[in-house]
């Protein structure tokens, strides 16, 4: 007789008898043990296990099955391909009891009884003389339990696998695990044993519990260690752009929740702990899985050595079935498969493969080189010539004594010398590679009269057939690369052909030449396809700096390189790295061939200032830069250098306050470009002066010129060429004119088609100029603070995220002034006055006056009339000073205003800043000035009992808008005349 019972919707069947007692006793306990695969089924042949229900299915159907032969089968299936020890299973099938072995061997015949593994072919569990068991069934989990992982679309960079993982399936599952619960851990082991295909499988499964995706960062390109925080930004989307990458990276992380995979580690070990121990502090939400060949010895690391692959032990009469229990011979007959048309493996060769394996000791990648080679040789011959390569190896029959590197580079000898000639020229060749290259790039490098063009490509298709090039497919894009081991004995090789140096020059002399293309299609190829085309290059360049800097290089190449990879750099926000570079390469300029280097000196001053300038702010570091740059290029008498410089140093006087020596630069500029589309530039130079010296209708004339001829494309140069987006750039000026000469609807516009374009172009620092000159104060002049508040949200956001120091500062001020309008003035004032003292140091004074008025009513506001008054004249004082007079209107109307809240002022006096204010606003055409200065003088005359006087005197400017009546400034105008029509 057998009883059930009923767990969900499957019955299980037990014996009667003695086990029932024992089964009721059980299932109300809580395992202490849950197994990996608690929730989840697990298949292996025709069975279905399901741990958590201590459950057995076959084709569908509940097995008959004792509990202690169950709970022996779910510990070994837990552990499968493993040797579990006999005490082991004891004490989960007898826990606290002592029982003999042969009561284990009973119920380990009843299991086998119960599978049918009793001869019939199928093999699942197999013993191990005086030592215990192991499940050797291939098992995998049910396609319920991977439903959720394939629909899955977090965001990530990790490569789509081609080939089925053997052998670690137990492995990236308690990694999986670990991983949740110490959020830092290390795959440690040798070259070629799978550290990064075991940890690109990790990470793929975790891509459901990781909100902002699962990155990939390679760093066996990287040799500078300074540069891992960079890249990581980079690989991230995020850009850099000051000397602190890794302050920066470290608050873009703060709130993210992803894995990061650090692959190849080796090279800059130390940079990378310092890194993974910063970010695990800050970043609680980060989890870290990291490849090395040695633990990286940083705090909270979880340190997970790879063992190799399961080899089948040394015993008389392997078969097949057995040898295929073993993932080492697994994979080596999948990797075989691929090449040979229904390739089996007999009973007489899984000795030969068996052998071939643990030659190999496990290693996955020379299981599958060595596995690349049976259609040309068979297995016998792979055999063969395996006894033969590997007999250092074996000496005195301690293969474990050697090195593991020494054994991958045996295997690699091997497989390089069964090459023909022209394909191992090649293969040694693109070790001059740093990561992945183009077809193109790899027939330029390597071949020559050894090798013809028309020749290489077939002779690329062998190595990728091979398994020594692999095939990389971006966007459709093929590329191909070396593994780092394999890329390692290349370099070794091409060193010991005496080739190195020249291959290394011809690889740095085709990146030139790769960017000086990149250089010429900056401003006719979209942003998007350029980056696209050269950014994968980034490697290889850094690579070819290298070469050429070193003590065999050619300074000649590197300075030319350089100058050429600027535009790659700024693109990135690798805007510190350019600055390195560039410094680098002028530091090496002496001892150049004095005619040709003279031009390139320039450009990388030039790229010096810029890169400056979005680093440390408009600094006289960069002034300094962009005159050196100015004094070169009037000493080539090269024109468009001098544009270039001249716009620079153009910037830096605008971003001091100096409009009158900023003007005459511009106007420099325009005379320069008198005849080439560059004038429209010009234009947009003369405008902003104009405009910050209050000649708003001719400044607003010159823009609305550079406006107007946008669509003409601008001539490329070998400069850096005005970085900015210069339409953008003119559009965000534009909506301050528009509002100050009433027109608040077209401002608004304005301000929100430039912010729309800058989101479009995918630039950072044109979205902060967009929000921080145009969006945000056109919002708080027009009275809609909720688009405000919006406005300088994202301005903090991004300026913290692209780490852009000076917008950081300005969205401070504007959080500040935000607040004060919004009545809440001590936090506004405090917040406020504190970033001002901010803005002298990134030098973006264009709005420290209207700032600084803003400090004063919301001082005024709150009671503090004497540091208003002080302030307020400080403001007026310096745009006295500085002819900084485009809101000297709006100054003088809120020191009347000021004035009028303190009970002992003379009104007449306040009366006077009033009229002053219209004088000035008429003066310059600025019609919302003059609407403030008249709503604030009829209030004042209407207290004194003027009020006919004043109403006409407000409605006739009122009636002078044609738009903008929504608005906060209309509003209260209207409402005043409303009032003063009843009086």
């Amino acid at each position: 007789m057998a009883q059930g019972w009923n767990f969900g919707r499957y019955p299980l069947i037990i014996p009667a008898l003695s086990n029932n007692l024992e089964f009721r006793l059980r299932v109300a306990e809580t395992p202490q043990h849950l197994p990996k695969f608690a929730d989840s089924a697990i298949l292996f042949g025709p069975f279905c296990l399901n741990a958590d229900r201590r459950l057995l299915l076959k084709d569908g159907r509940p097995v008959s099955i004792g509990t202690r032969a169950l709970e022996i089968l779910i510990t070994l299936v837990d552990r499968a391909g493993e040797l579990v020890t006999k005490d082991e299973l004891v004490s989960r099938a007898w826990p606290n009891t002592v029982v003999e072995d042969s009561n284990l061997r009973a119920q380990v015949a009843a299991l086998r009884k119960a599978l049918r593994d009793e001869g019939s072919g199928s093999h699942y569990v197999t013993a191990v003389p005086g030592r215990g068991y192991r499940f050797v069934a291939t098992i995998s989990h049910s396609s319920s339990e991977r439903k959720h992982a394939a629909v899955q679309s977090r965001k990530s960079n990790l490569p789509a696998r081609l080939t089925r993982l053997i052998g670690r399936t137990d492995v990236v599952g308690a990694l999986g695990l670990r991983l949740r619960r110490c959020r830092f851990v290390t795959i440690a082991g040798p070259g070629g044993i799978g550290k990064t295909t075991l940890a690109l499988a990790v990470a793929a499964e975790a891509l459901d519990l990781h909100r902002d995706g699962v990155w990939l960062l390679d760093l066996a390109a990287l040799a500078d260690p300074d540069l891992v925080p960079t890249v990581l930004a980079s690989t991230l989307g995020f850009e850099i752009t000051s000397d602190s990458p890794t302050e920066e990276l470290i608050n873009m992380l703060r709130d993210k929740q992803m894995l990061l995979v650090f692959d190849n580690c080796e090279r800059v070990i130390a940079a990378v702990a310092q890194l993974v121990e910063r970010i695990l502090k800050s970043a609680i939400g980060t989890h870290i899985l990291t490849t090395s060949r040695e633990p990286l010895r940083a705090e909270g690391e979880s340190v997970h050595r790879l063992a190799p692959l399961g080899i089948p032990p040394v015993m008389a009469g392997l078969t097949a079935a057995f040898a295929l229990s073993f993932p080492a011979v697994e994979l080596f007959i999948e990797r075989s498969a691929a090449n040979i048309d229904e390739l089996r493996l007999s009973d007489a060769d899984a000795p030969l493969v068996a052998d071939i394996c643990r030659q190999l000791d496990g290693l996955p990648l020379a299981i599958e080189l060595a596995a690349g080679r049976v259609d040309a040789f068979g297995v016998r011959g792979v055999a063969e010539g395996l006894n033969d390569r590997f007999q250092l190896l074996s000496g005195g029959g301690r293969r474990t004594a050697v090195p593991r590197h020494q054994a991958l580079r045996a295997t690699l000898d091997w497989s390089y010398e069964l090459l023909t000639e022209p394909e191992q020229t090649v293969l040694r060749r693109l070790g001059a590679f740093a990561r992945c290259f183009t077809l193109g790039s790899a027939s330029a490098v390597t071949a020559d009269s050894k090798i013809d063009d028309a020749d290489f490509p077939g002779v690329l298709a062998n190595l990728i057939s091979k398994s020594l090039v692999q095939l990389e497919v971006d966007d459709g894009v093929p590329r191909y690369r070396l593994l780092e081991t394999m890329r390692a004995y290349s370099v070794a090789k091409l060193t010991e052909s005496g080739e190195l140096s020249a291959i290394s020059r011809r690889h740095a002399e085709h990146f030139r030449r790769v960017f000086e293309t990149a250089l010429s299609e900056w401003e006719t190829k979209a942003g998007d396809e350029w980056l696209a085309c050269y950014g994968p290059e980034t490697d290889n360049m850094r690579s070819a700096l290298d070469w050429a800097f070193s003590a065999g290089g050619d300074t000649t190449v590197g300075m030319a390189l350089t100058v050429a990879a600027i535009p790659l750099w700024f693109k990135l926000s690798s805007t510190d790295e350019c600055r390195n570079r560039v410094e680098q390469a002028l530091n090496r300029a002496e001892g150049a061939d004095r005619e040709i280097h003279t031009r390139q000196v320039l450009q990388l001053y030039i790229a010096l200032g810029l890169s400056r300038t979005f680093t440390i702010g408009l600094a006289p570091t960069a002034s300094a830069a962009w005159k050196k740059a100015l004094e070169i290029a009037e000493s080539l008498g090269d024109n468009e250098f001098k544009l270039e410089t001249l716009w620079g140093l153009w910037f830096c006087h605008i971003g001091a306050a100096e409009y009158r020596a900023a003007l005459d630069i511009a106007k420099q500029f325009c005379s320069l470009a008198e005849t080439t589309p560059d004038l429209r530039i010009g234009e947009r130079l003369i405008g902003v002066p104009l405009h910050c010296l209050g000649e708003h209708v001719e400044a607003r004339n010159r823009i609305e010129s550079n406006l107007h001829h946008e669509a003409t494309p601008i001539k490329s140069s070998q400069g850096v060429r005005f970085r900015f987006n210069q339409p953008l750039a003119a559009r965000v000026i534009l909506a301050q004119m528009l509002w100050l000469q009433g027109f608040p609807d077209q401002a608004i516009e304005e301000a929100h088609r430039g912010v729309a374009e800058a989101r479009a172009g995918g630039h950072a620092i044109s979205l902060c100029d967009a929000l921080a000159q145009a969006q945000c104060p056109i919002a708080m002049l027009v009275g809609d603070l909720s688009s405000a508040e919006q406005a300088v949200t994202t301005l903090l956001d991004q300026a913290s995220l692209h780490a852009l120091g000076a917008w950081s500062v300005l969205g401070c001020c504007w959080n500040g002034a935000l607040l004060i309008k919004r009545g809440e003035f001590e936090r506004g004032v405090s917040n406020l006055r504190s970033a001002i003292k901010d803005l002298h140091e990134v030098r973006f004074a264009f709005y420290h006056a209207g700032f600084l008025s803003t400090l004063a009513e919301g001082l005024a506001s709150a009671g503090r009339f004497e540091a208003a008054i002080d302030v307020i004249d400080e403001a007026i004082e310096r745009c006295m000073q500085k002819e900084e007079l485009w809101c000297i209107a709006e100054l003088l109307r809120i020191k009347g205003e000021i004035l009028l809240k303190q009970a002992s002022t003379d009104l007449s006096l306040a009366e006077d800043y009033f009229l002053r204010s219209g004088e000035w606003a008429r003066k310059q055409g600025a019609l919302s000035w003059e609407l403030r200065a008249a709503t604030s003088l009829s209030k004042l005359r209407c207290s004194q009992g003027h009020g006919a006087g004043a109403r006409n005197m407000l409605l006739e400017i009122y009636e002078r808008f044609s738009e903008g009546f929504t608005s906060s400034d209309l509003r209260t105008a209207k409402a005043l005349i409303d009032s003063l029509s009843a009086c």
